[in-house]
């Protein structure tokens, strides 16, 4: 069998991480890093949103994921965040400095253990 000097080239090139990123864009996902840090008796979520102010800002959270969005123009951004525990959607506490967001959340147990026996 012979072997074509072209084989080693991708003939897509760089053709689906460009369909990626054009996705990824139009979806709202944003670059900006979000940053997830555990302690014994809560969780820190750590946000980069520049361009924003504390009145664009809006979290939601159900316990296990965090929603916070930014109501921006022309398109607004959302980033949905996965936490590794359990926590008290109740207990959010939110701080907003020099487009860093930061959401304390208290850890709680699992709301599918009731305590079987």
């Amino acid at each position: 069998m012979r072997r074509n000097p072209d084989d080693d080239e991708d003939p897509f090139g760089d053709l689906f991480g460009e369909i990626n990123e054009m996705l990824s864009g139009m979806a709202g996902d944003e670059t900006e890093p979000v940053d997830v840090h555990e302690y014994d008796d809560e969780l820190r979520v750590v946000a980069d949103i520049p361009d924003a102010s504390q009145d664009e800002i809006d979290i939601q959270c159900d316990g296990r994921i965090l929603a916070i969005r930014v109501a921006r123009d022309p398109r607004p951004v959302v980033k949905r965040v996965d936490l590794p525990a359990y926590v008290d959607d109740e207990s959010a506490e939110l701080s907003f400095n020099n487009g860093i967001l930061e959401v304390t959340l208290d850890r709680t147990t699992d709301p599918a253990n009731i305590g079987f026996q």
